[in-house]
């Protein structure tokens, strides 16, 4: 290496520690000036240290960590947890989580726990009644496995530390994938990147979802059907298959994956149409019933394929003039992007894999409703475990094919890293301490919250909703009025909306807290 080209390096490597320093001074302080620029966001070093770090490795690559591949993904596990489940409960102290769809799954949860089934009080718009039972708006039997927790804690904060242990355990799945396909290095370096996937981080921050579990889920079946642990790989597809009723679409893609990429001729389709069987069975059966006969909601998203799921099927076989102008977008190209960049676009070298991932893309691509196109939302979950998948194929497949440019799988690897931490670098304005320490606002309604009998039943602001589901009875204010004993709003809401009935408590940092009068 010439001294020029030598000085450069080091002075890359000077510039990306200057601003990773600058990150953590910005991420401790809250903000800090910069000639005469007020900097507030953690994410603008991320971004300037990632781009420094990346070209300085361009340039001269780092060497790999001396640490044992297993162990590295041990310690990026463990450092996922703790960063993210520091983030998910200080949003949820700081009134940032919601309820829909934090609340809602908490309260099923609970519901279940202390024989009351699963059964909810914070949807009004599908019901007449208080109550419905919660099979009737998502059916997630998955639900179950979180009622030992809650019964043994019961915070809602346990639902988003499982959530987030549950998704970071995915990274030991793609590292056992990818051993014995890739180096152990590189099998390390994949499942650091999953951890790194902004998708798999947007899923995490957004409350809970038991769509989430899918993903490592899959990956698992996965691992456990090359292992030719066939009773374990339909154990982790029936448990995928629980979480949601549509996640069967990740079941028909892990049939296809079956097909394609392992080359089961029978098996792969008999699970894509086992897969869509329990598609009509859920949403055609199992769910009007527990909606007392009303129709499956969720599909107003494709009403331009028609009014039910057969229809959906139907037009998106042999009537493509009623999708190809929703298909055939800007957006949903930017959206492709954001979900092949972090992965370094290497499931594209593996097409027999990634057509697993048609499934799931289809739903989002097809509808009209942007969120599902939004790449940090939870319906990447039917998407995220086969690019993950096939990211690790695609590797294999550019290391067999390199030839002379030895270099091209790392520096593909090197690109889904930065690229990566770029398009997730917003995660890190999270742990600022702007945005998890606590205001006047928060206090006070903590304060508030704290004077409610437990077993009461409150009508509330959407924000407090998840602090308070821990009972048979919540609603979002102003519904749950007459019913609920105790209401907790904001003072400029209750000036409009007024609670009769009930007289003040107290007020405080904003809020008012009222209890029906006797």
């Amino acid at each position: 290496m010439t001294a020029s080209r030598a000085l450069l390096v080091r002075l890359l490597d000077v510039l990306g520690v200057v601003a990773v320093l600058g990150g953590v001074v910005v991420a401790v302080t809250g903000g800090t000036k910069l000639g005469g620029i007020l900097l507030t966001r953690p994410e603008a070093f991320v971004v300037a240290a990632t781009t420094l770090f990346g070209l300085r490795a361009l340039l001269r690559p780092y060497p790999p960590p001396a640490r044992a591949p297993a162990r590295v993904v041990a310690i990026a596990v463990a450092g996922y947890v703790v960063a993210m489940g520091f983030i998910v409960v200080t949003r949820h102290w700081m009134l940032r989580t919601h309820a829909l769809d934090l609340g809602q799954y908490v309260q099923t949860v609970w519901a279940i726990a202390h024989g009351h089934g699963a059964t909810f009080t914070l949807i009004p718009e599908y019901v007449t009644t208080v109550k419905m039972h919660a099979w009737g708006d998502h059916f997630s039997p998955i639900l179950y496995t979180l009622v030992p927790f809650i019964r043994l804690v019961p915070d809602t904060t346990v639902a988003l530390l499982f959530q987030t242990v549950v998704l970071a355990l995915g990274a030991f799945a793609v590292y056992r994938y990818a051993q014995g396909r890739v180096p152990p290095t590189a099998a390390a370096a994949l499942a650091v990147v999953y951890l790194l996937n902004p998708s798999l981080q947007g899923i995490n921050l957004r409350d809970i979802h038991p769509a989430a579990f899918v993903i490592p889920l899959i990956i698992a079946a996965a691992v456990a059907h090359d292992a030719r642990r066939f009773g374990w790989c339909a154990l982790a597809v029936i448990l995928a298959a629980a979480c949601r009723e549509d996640a069967a679409v990740a079941v028909v893609g892990f049939g296809i994956w079956l097909a394609l990429a392992r080359r089961r001729r029978v098996a792969g389709p008999l699970v894509a149409v086992a897969a869509v069987a329990l598609l009509l069975l859920d949403l055609q059966v199992i769910m009007p019933y527990f909606r007392g006969g009303a129709e499956y909601h969720h599909l107003y998203r494709y009403t331009h394929l028609g009014s039910s799921l057969t229809e959906i099927l139907v037009s998106v076989a042999v009537r493509p003039w009623r999708w190809l102008g929703v298909l055939l977008t800007g957006p949903k190209l930017v959206y492709m992007l954001a979900l092949l960049a972090p992965l370094g676009f290497l499931p594209l070298l593996a097409p027999r894999v990634l057509a697993a991932a048609l499934p799931g893309l289809a739903m989002n691509l097809l509808s009209v409703d942007p969120i599902l196109i939004n790449h940090r939302s939870q319906y990447q979950s039917f998407v995220l475990p086969f690019l993950a998948l096939a990211a690790v194929e695609g590797y294999a497949v550019l290391r067999a094919r390199a030839g002379e440019w030895s270099r091209a799988p790392a520096i593909a690897l090197g690109v889904a890293v930065c690229l990566a931490l770029i398009l997730t670098s917003r995660t890190f304005n999270d742990l600022s301490v702007q945005k998890w320490r606590p205001g006047e606002e928060q206090r006070a309604a903590h304060r508030l919250l704290a004077r409610i009998p437990k077993a009461s039943g409150v009508s509330a602001n959407e924000r407090l909703v998840p602090h308070l589901v821990l009972r048979e009875h919540v609603f979002v204010f102003p519904r749950g009025l007459g019913i609920s004993s105790h209401v907790i709003e904001r003072a400029d809401v209750l000036a409009r909306v007024p609670a009769p009935g009930y007289v003040e408590r107290e007020r405080a940092g904003g809020w008012v807290l009222l209890e029906r009068q006797p």
